[in-house]
């Protein structure tokens, strides 16, 4: 009978709860062009009082090698306050500032926007703290925010 509900809790576990709470990467596509995509992103991002930090182009570094990949962005921000905030309910979300999103071209030509759900942080990095919890579905509506802005026509 363990075994049973075991197993039950582990494909719930594995399959989340369908929405997107339970998605790690949180996945959007963009009718725009791959630059376009880009820079509305980090436009978006500013209105959102985050600063952005740096754009690293994966495909630049990739072409160097002679390695052929789409073209890949991933754009690194921050707001010092709610970062340096989070570092304080745990050291190790040192790991996830400065915060990430990728803006990446498939081979069909589709552009894609994705990044990680700050929810899942708190699993992650074992947060318990309400303020901290908090903090992290703020941060979560505020990219959300700033990505859905990126995207509109």
């Amino acid at each position: 009978m363990k075994g049973f509900i075991f197993a039950i809790l582990a494909i719930f576990l594995l399959n989340g709860c369908g929405d997107d709470k339970g998605k790690f990467i949180i996945q959007n596509k963009s009718q725009k062009g791959f630059e376009e995509t880009a820079l509305e992103l980090r436009k978006a991002l500013e209105a959102q009082n985050f600063t952005v930090l740096d754009t690293i182009e994966h495909k630049k570094t990739a072409d160097e090698n002679k390695i052929s990949i789409q073209p890949q962005k991933i754009i690194t921000f921050t707001e010092p306050k709610v970062a340096s905030t989070l570092i304080a309910c745990n050291p190790t979300m040192g790991i996830e500032v400065p915060f990430k999103i990728i803006v990446w071209q498939e081979y069909a030509g589709q552009i894609s926007v994705e990044y990680i759900n700050p929810e899942y942080w708190s699993l992650t990095h074992n947060i318990k703290d309400k303020k901290c919890l908090n903090i992290l579905v703020q941060t979560t509506v505020a990219i959300k925010k700033a990505v859905d802005n990126s995207l509109k026509k």
